[in-house]
């Protein structure tokens, strides 16, 4: 990633479009709930107005139509005496005419409101005066600029409002998205193996958590990468060896006219060369192994199948009756007991197999083998055990470390590349289940496996 890529501001202006967006909306909602909840109100008060003029005008002429006995004499001394600021107040016969009083004759200019305006009317008095009606004219004028009013407020203060909002929001996330930059820089920098880290300013917030989770990864990355480095330097180690020996064996045959190297001779470089070809073979094999262990890693398998780990053994045993014979070594089963296992065929197949392969060789010459599978404590255990000098104390902790061999195991076979116990603690781990050595009734080593029970 590049710098640019880094300062470009792009989830802080989404995050303040957003929240400006979102404020807007808000306001302009709450705008116009408020405008016509607010004309509601002005049109109520208003019309509540117009009415209490005419309930005014009605009541003066209950009261003073005794007094002056008609309804024209009545209504001369009211329109005289009842005067409006912004109201004009008309009176109408039965029959619709506008009745016109002295008091409005005498009048030098007629009285004006302010438009717009609206009439209303109401019945005068229909006990002492049925069928007249009184007209009120009222102005709209200070409700509709009242109503202009409040619009312009909100013209220029929601979108005053809403930039203030925005810039505290741009402010508000830069701050809040600091860390994140920190870390996206951390991380630009970040070589392999290098062992910086992202920044943390708090991990206990969900970017301290990220930062944190994110550092875990980048620990498991370091060690596997040192990890493999550590694999490919001990896998060149291995195997430099028996190819320089057969290098040599070719060299020495190359040397060696046709007509001075004898069958004999001839035979014995090419049984050599194929011993050493059976030994590399076998450790690629095993470093393959290893490789695809190292791919799967030590997680639990989700797909292994219920099988009886006793009838594997004793399937297993006629593959290695052979080996057993040609070596002159007793191979005794003890106990099979039932002991139904979720778990891999071919990997305990394999396991068994290293554990038998590890026990032949470094047992005894011509001595004993013994191999038992128990259900115990819910477990099914799996010991293998020969006569051999078995492994010292000190050895014990790293016996199954890859490529490790200890000084007994080197002084014992020289031919063996460390591996072999490796592949069975991962297999054994991947079935959920332990591996450790003790010593054996047999005066040698006892390897012994605990699983869980299906």
């Amino acid at each position: 990633m590049s710098p640019v890529d880094v300062s470009r501001p792009r989830i802080r202006l989404r995050f303040t479009v957003l929240y400006a967006a979102t404020l807007l909306l808000v306001l302009v909602s709450a705008a116009t709930v408020l405008r016509f909840a607010l004309r509601v109100t002005l049109q109520r008060e208003f019309e509540e107005s117009v009415r209490a003029s005419a309930g005014l005008v009605t009541q003066f002429f209950s009261t003073e139509v005794n007094e002056y006995r008609t309804i024209e004499a009545t209504l001369t001394h009211i329109s005289g005496e009842l005067v409006f600021e912004d109201r004009i107040i008309r009176y109408r016969h039965p029959d619709g005419t506008l009745f016109r009083s002295r008091a409005a004759a005498a009048r030098s200019a007629p009285m004006r409101i302010a438009t717009p305006m609206q009439s209303v009317r109401f019945p005068l008095n229909a006990d002492l005066a049925p069928g007249w009606q009184v007209e009120v004219d009222a102005s709209l004028a200070n409700m509709q600029a009242l109503q202009a009013r409040i619009d312009r407020w909100f013209l220029f203060g929601i979108p005053l409002l809403v930039l203030t909002a925005a810039i505290a929001g741009w402010w508000l996330t830069g701050r809040t998205l600091q860390p994140v930059g920190d870390m996206a820089a951390a991380a630009a920098r970040i070589a392999p193996a290098s062992g910086a880290r992202l920044p943390i300013s708090d991990p206990q917030d969900e970017l301290g958590r990220l930062g944190t989770r994110f550092n875990a990864l980048l620990d498991r990355l370091d060690g596997a990468l040192s990890q493999q480095r550590q694999f490919l330097a001990d896998a060149a180690h291995e195997l430099r060896t028996p190819i320089a020996r057969m290098r040599a064996r070719v060299e020495l045959a190359l040397l060696q006219s046709a007509d001075s190297a004898s069958v004999a001779e001839r035979s014995e470089i090419l049984h050599a060369l194929d011993g050493e070809l059976r030994a590399v073979t076998h450790q690629v094999d095993e470093l393959l192994q290893l490789a695809r262990a190292d791919a799967a890693g030590d997680e639990i398998m989700t797909n292994a199948t219920r099988l009886f780990l006793d009838d594997l053994v004793a399937d297993e045993m006629p593959r290695w009756q052979p080996q057993a014979q040609q070596l002159g070594v007793t191979l005794v089963v003890e106990s099979l007991e039932e002991t139904p296992v979720q778990g891999d065929a071919l990997l305990l197949s394999r396991l068994c197999g290293v554990l038998l392969d590890n026990a032949f060789r470094y047992g005894a010459a011509a001595g004993t083998v013994r191999l038992s599978v128990r259900a115990l404590h819910g477990r099914a255990v799996l010991t293998v055990e020969d006569d051999g000098p078995g492994v010292p104390p000190d050895d014990r902790g790293r016996v199954f470390d890859r490529f490790y061999r200890g000084e007994t195991a080197r002084h014992k076979r020289a031919d063996g590349s460390g591996l072999g116990l490796a592949i069975a603690a991962w297999i054994v781990r991947r079935h959920g289940g332990t591996i450790t050595v003790h010593d054996s009734a047999l005066g040698g080593a006892e390897f012994r496996v605990g699983m869980p029970l299906a």
